[in-house]
C-alpha cells in the first residue's frame, strides 16, 4: 500500500453532491481524483467541468471522470459516496473491478454502510466516515456548497492508519475541517441522531434545516425523534453524550442553508434513505420493544409522500 498521499489515487464512487465537494477538495490538495458519474451530469462534468459555488464564488475545475467502473480500478482508496439506495449496487459492480488491495471509506448516511460494504470485501480495510455538509447540485455539473463541510473518520474494519492520515492531512490543506475519531461507531449514531431528527422533517415540510431549528413546536417534534434514537443507540450499547441532542439543535441553528438530502431526492423524486434513517430506527424499537411513535410517524408520511411518484 502507497504511504505518500501525493502519489495516491483516489476513487469517487458517486459523484453527486457530496462526492463532488469532497473529491475535489483531494483534487485541490494534490491528489490524484477520478469520479465515478453518470446522466446529465457526467455530460456536463465531461463537458465544461466542474463548477463549484461556494461563499458566492464560482470557479470551473477539469475532473477526470467516467461511467465505467474500470475508471476506479488502479485507485489505492475508493470512497463510496452513493446513497445507500445504491450501496449494494455500488459494490455488486466493484467486486471483480478494483485493487485487491484498494481501502474502502464509506460516506453513506445511516449506521450500517461500513458493516455492509464489509460483507461485500471482507478482505479489505473498510473506514468509515461521517460528514456533516450543507452541499447540492444546483444543476448539471454545477454544486453549490452553503454551509458546513467537516468530515470525522476512522477504522471500521481493519485498520489503515496511513491512508486515514492521508486523507486527513489532504482535507486539511484544502480548508476541510477533518477530524480521526477512534470510536466511529459513537461518530455515525451521533449523525443518525440529526439525520432522523431533521432529513424528514425538511424534506415534508420544504424548509431549512435551520428554519425547522428556530421552529419552536417543529423543534420539539425533532428533539422527540432523536430522543427515539438515543434509546436505541444505548439499548445497543452505543452510549451517546446526553447533551448530543442540543449541541445538534444549536449547530443547526447556527449553520446556514441546509439542504437534506432527503428534500433533495424528494424534489427530484428520486428513491429516499427514509429505510436506513428513521426507518431503522423503528424497525430496532420494534426489536428491542422499544416505542417509537415519532420515527414511526415520519417513516409513514416519508413512504405515502414517496409512494405518489414512485408508482408513476
Amino acid at each position: 500500500m502507497k504511504q505518500n498521499s501525493v502519489k495516491m489515487r483516489i476513487g469517487i464512487a458517486g459523484a453527486g453532491a457530496v462526492g463532488c465537494f469532497y473529491g475535489l477538495a483531494l483534487q485541490r490538495s494534490g491528489l490524484d481524483v477520478v469520479f465515478l458519474a453518470r446522466g446529465a451530469h457526467l455530460q456536463a462534468l465531461q463537458n465544461t467541468g466542474l463548477c463549484y459555488e461556494s461563499a458566492d464564488k464560482q470557479e470551473v475545475f477539469s475532473v477526470n471522470v467516467s461511467d465505467d467502473v474500470e475508471i476506479l480500478a488502479d485507485c489505492d482508496v475508493i470512497l463510496l459516496c452513493c446513497k445507500t439506495t445504491q450501496l449494494d449496487d455500488m459494490c455488486e459492480s466493484l467486486l471483480h473491478v478494483v485493487n485487491p488491495e484498494v481501502t474502502w471509506l464509506t460516506l453513506q448516511n445511516g449506521v450500517q454502510a461500513a458493516n455492509q460494504v464489509s460483507i461485500y470485501f471482507p478482505k479489505h480495510c473498510v473506514l468509515a466516515a461521517s460528514a456533516f455538509i450543507g452541499v447540492r447540485i444546483e444543476k448539471a455539473g454545477h454544486v453549490i456548497h452553503s454551509a458546513a463541510g467537516h468530515i470525522r473518520l476512522g477504522n471500521w474494519h481493519g485498520d489503515n492508519d496511513n491512508i486515514l492520515t492521508s486523507l486527513r492531512d489532504a482535507w486539511k490543506k484544502a480548508d476541510v475541517d477533518a477530524k480521526i475519531e477512534k470510536d466511529m461507531h459513537t461518530i455515525v449514531w451521533q449523525k443518525m441522531l440529526w439525520n432522523c431528527g431533521f432529513n424528514a422533517v425538511t424534506a415534508l415540510s420544504k424548509r431549512y434545516a435551520r428554519d425547522v431549528a428556530l421552529h419552536n413546536e417543529m423543534s420539539a417534534w425533532v428533539r422527540a425523534a432523536m430522543l427515539e434514537v438515543m434509546a436505541v443507540a444505548e439499548a445497543v450499547g452505543i452510549k451517546l453524550d446526553e447533551n448530543m441532542v442540543d449541541k445538534h439543535m444549536q449547530m443547526t441553528c447556527e449553520a446556514g442553508e441546509v439542504k437534506s438530502s432527503m428534500w433533495q431526492d424528494m424534489s427530484c423524486e428520486k428513491p429516499t434513505e427514509i429505510a436506513a434513517m428513521n426507518g431503522y430506527i423503528v424497525e430496532q424499537g420494534k426489536k428491542l420493544g422499544i416505542a417509537m411513535p415519532i420515527n414511526s410517524m415520519l417513516t409513514n408520511m416519508i413512504d405515502l409522500a414517496e409512494g405518489a411518484y414512485l408508482v408513476r
